[in-house]
């Protein structure tokens, strides 16, 4: 929904000052740019052979542009273009600028480096999941927030709706997570809500908690050019 460079842009009116749907509209620049500069690092490694780096960039972009004018987003560029030899304008277009999922195949490739999934064993149940955020209000179970695509947005939940009970159970603010347990991904219940004074049953069907968990490790089918490559990128004073 937001690129990184929106993430920049608007960082004043929207990333500190986040309302309750900013999770499901926002980004963070610190985190995306910091992932968009290590594949930037990549490419330009790769299309140097390994002479160049990011490093350079900002070296050049310094000795040209630190007086006191600074320089444009496309003057960067420039100088990010001209120290690799190539042009980045499909990688400024779809990492920097585009909404897009990441794509790390050509660092991991540079690199010699893989992901493995972290997240738990397929034979261990997931824990059962809304996909909301909520609130101990003075004993009351309030909804702060509803990710998109989840059982919870499905159901209809809204925030500021002040979940009362599961099954016809009443729902203790401080015990949301024990209630959770009794139940597994897949079960329906109907969810009992106050909304602005109104009662409202909601038909839920709980989901599996997404982990998203992956570990970067280093890839043992590497190639003597991946492995020298990885080595300079750690050791950037090494011959």
């Amino acid at each position: 929904m937001q690129s990184a460079e929106m993430a920049s842009y608007d960082a004043w009116i929207k990333y500190y000052r986040p309302d309750e749907n900013s999770i499901n509209t926002a980004v963070s620049y610190y985190t995306k740019g910091s992932i968009v500069g290590l594949l930037l690092d990549a490419r330009i490694r790769k299309a140097t052979n390994g002479a160049k780096s990011l490093d350079d960039v900002m070296k050049a972009a310094y000795e040209k542009y630190s007086g006191m004018r600074g320089y444009t987003a496309d003057e960067f560029r420039a100088v990010a273009e001209q120290v690799a030899g190539v042009s980045l304008k499909g990688f400024w277009d779809s990492a920097v600028s585009g909404t897009g999922e990441l794509d790390y195949q050509e660092t991991l490739e540079t690199l010699g480096l893989r992901f493995r999934s972290a997240s738990a064993p397929a034979d261990r149940p997931g824990r059962t999941w809304m996909g909301i955020g909520t609130r101990n209000d003075a004993g009351r179970l309030v909804v702060t927030q509803v990710r998109r695509d989840t059982p919870g947005l499905a159901a209809g939940l809204n925030v500021d709706d002040e979940i009362l009970a599961i099954d016809n159970y009443r729902v203790r603010a401080d015990r949301l997570d024990n209630r959770l347990e009794q139940y597994r991904p897949g079960d329906k219940v109907t969810l009992l809500v106050a909304r602005r004074e109104q009662l409202l049953r909601l038909d839920l069907t709980f989901g599996t908690e997404p982990t998203g968990a992956w570990r970067l490790e280093v890839n043992p089918s590497a190639t003597d050019a991946q492995q020298s490559s990885r080595g300079r990128w750690l050791n950037p004073g090494r011959a």
